[in-house]
């Protein structure tokens, strides 16, 4: 499990295989983790890399805004530090937002982008303003185990996705507070399709966060193809693995 040094980060990352990259960009109250049931089913010739996001995973360093724009300059810095030139792109969750908000930034660099159960493009819902619930989830690791398996029904209840809960719950409460403004002031919207990276949307048809109506307007505003996982939530890259990576690799070789 390397680390480089990328800006004012030490950054944890994951990776498998050689060959043509794919950068993996996990969500909130997560880590690099969520991706190893993908990286394991990457074909030769592909090198996945998955780095641990800033306040999350084993990723040292200060705390920042938070903001997407100041997350894709991380992203940035991290690929720089690999000296990746371009490289496809795959976000969930929040990662997404950090992915689409890095294409804008820097479409020369991004091949494919791909995103998972993708963050709201206009704004996060007021509804969901609740740094409370953060704390709260903080606060109590039973509580937050409930709340991520709530999200990921179809992921198996095993030793693996124990450790997704108890590395995720390691998070710093200071980057679950911030991503909330965050994720409320984050409104690129149409702008996105500027960036003209082939993009895909992938979501669960039980996603409660982000599926639905949320996901195709992320499609629209991306100009991508949009394809609904049967029987899966929020989480498709584990909860699906298989379906998710012929997606993942379908997209890849078409573009």
């Amino acid at each position: 499990m390397p680390f480089v040094r990328a800006g004012d980060l030490n950054v944890h990352y994951l990776e498998q295989g050689a060959g043509m990259p794919i950068v993996f960009v996990h969500g909130n109250w997560g880590s690099a983790a969520w991706w190893e049931p993908v990286l394991a089913r990457l074909p030769a010739g592909y090198h996945g890399i998955a780095p641990d996001v800033r306040g999350r995973g084993q990723t040292e360093g200060p705390d920042s805004d938070y903001t997407m724009p100041s997350l894709a300059a991380d992203l940035r810095a991290f690929a720089d530090a690999l000296e990746l030139d371009r490289f496809h792109l795959v976000g969930h969750s929040l990662g997404t937002a950090i992915a689409m908000q890095f294409a804008l930034d820097n479409p020369q660099r991004v091949r494919t982008l791909t995103v998972v159960a993708p963050a709201w493009v206009d704004g996060m819902p007021e509804m969901l303003n609740n740094p409370t619930g953060q704390e709260a989830l903080k606060a109590n690791k039973a509580l937050f185990g409930q709340a991520l398996k709530a999200l990921a029904p179809a992921a198996p209840a095993d030793a693996y996705w124990q450790r997704l809960v108890d590395e995720g719950h390691e998070q710093r409460l200071v980057a679950a507070l911030r991503n909330v403004p965050a994720c409320l002031n984050w409104k690129p919207g149409d702008r996105l399709r500027e960036s003209g990276v082939p993009a895909l949307v992938i979501d669960g048809a039980q996603d409660i966060l982000t599926g639905g109506a949320n996901a195709e307007r992320a499609a629209a505003a991306l100009g991508a193809r949009h394809v609904v996982m049967p029987d899966v939530g929020h989480s498709p890259n584990i909860e699906a693995p298989d379906a998710f990576v012929a997606l993942l690799l379908e997209h890849i070789k078409e573009s």
